[in-house]
């Protein structure tokens, strides 16, 4: 089997020596005055984008905290806030799951001192293929040249999960791990066959560049693979809608995940009150920072992620009537 590591690999890779190398924050743990250490994703991506914008937002509203976003990974950013190097960052729920249960990328332990703060947009299921490539399901990839994204990431651990229960794996393909970026570039440069993209945010930036090259076709999951992969926790069905890309008129059938925020146990309530309050208060800016908020709905911050939700988000929740 082929296997390559694009820039976002490295980069990944660089992100997790570094983070394994600091030594812990001492994080004041003070509501009159708060540090944040926020763990976001590489610099330019959508959750530093997001990220920034909200901790403008909460600095703002809340003279008393102050902080600052730090280039991440989920798997980095949730193993930091178990050993409490950081205390707030943005994950996606099946990984937090992993987290929580000590699966997957967390096979050392459970990581059981995080709460869920605030649940945001789906990342959803958009397997790419030229309109006329002779792909037509998924059992069509075997011996065909793909790329899950870079390794280690939740789109990674579903692509694998996906093609287990069609008694595939990567052994079975041609599989490089790239950037998003990239692996849109070499699709469009004949080097791939599709692209296996299965809980990414809409519309994507890298299939927009790549529907703009020719016509393409998204594959839908079949119901009964759906309904397995659900089966996991933090993964939920959903159906892509049309007319997000070039051509592409249909509903497409798949999973998604949520970004959300999750926090360490011990961040004050009335911290962490303050910080989903001001969220809720500037939301409707979000989506003007990043588009894939404009599939949020506000009411989505109460969502149950399948970890405990933080006291102090679940104050504010309740007063809103998002939650009883």
């Amino acid at each position: 089997m082929e296997r390559r590591f694009g820039k976002v690999g490295i980069v990944v890779s660089v992100i997790m020596v570094l983070f394994l190398a600091q030594a812990p924050v001492a994080l004041s743990q003070s509501a009159n005055n708060y540090e944040l250490r926020w763990g976001t994703i590489v610099a330019g991506g959508a959750w530093q984008i997001l990220g920034s914008a909200m901790l403008e937002d909460v600095k703002k509203a809340n003279p008393n905290i102050t902080g600052s976003t730090v280039p991440s990974t989920p798997t980095a950013t949730l193993m930091g806030l178990g050993q409490g190097k950081y205390n707030i960052g943005f994950s996606l729920t099946d990984a937090t799951a992993d987290a929580w249960e000590g699966k997957g990328f967390f096979k050392a332990g459970p990581i059981k001192n995080i709460r869920s703060l605030a649940a945001f947009y789906p990342q959803a299921t958009q397997i790419v293929v030229w309109a006329k490539s002779p792909i037509k399901s998924i059992e069509d990839l075997k011996g065909k040249r793909v790329s899950p994204g870079a390794k280690g990431l939740s789109n990674d651990l579903e692509a694998q999960r996906l093609l287990k229960l069609y008694g595939m794996s990567y052994d079975d393909m041609k599989v490089q791990f790239l950037s998003f970026e990239d692996a849109a570039n070499q699709f469009i440069d004949g080097h791939l066959d599709a692209l296996l993209f299965i809980t990414l945010p809409f519309p994507f930036a890298a299939v927009i560049n790549v529907s703009s090259q020719g016509e393409i076709r998204l594959l839908s999951i079949p119901d009964d693979k759906i309904a397995e992969l659900a089966k996991f926790r933090g993964v939920e069905p959903f159906t892509l809608p049309p007319n997000l890309y070039k051509g592409v008129d249909y509903p497409v059938k798949g999973i998604a995940v949520r970004a959300h925020l999750v926090v360490g146990e011990k961040m004050p309530d009335d911290v962490a009150y303050a910080i989903v309050k001001t969220i809720a208060t500037n939301y409707s800016r979000y989506p003007v920072a990043l588009k894939s908020m404009t599939y949020a709905k506000i009411e989505d911050m109460a969502k149950d992620v399948g970890i405990p939700l933080h006291p102090g988000a679940a104050k504010y929740y309740k007063e809103k009537g998002w939650i009883k």
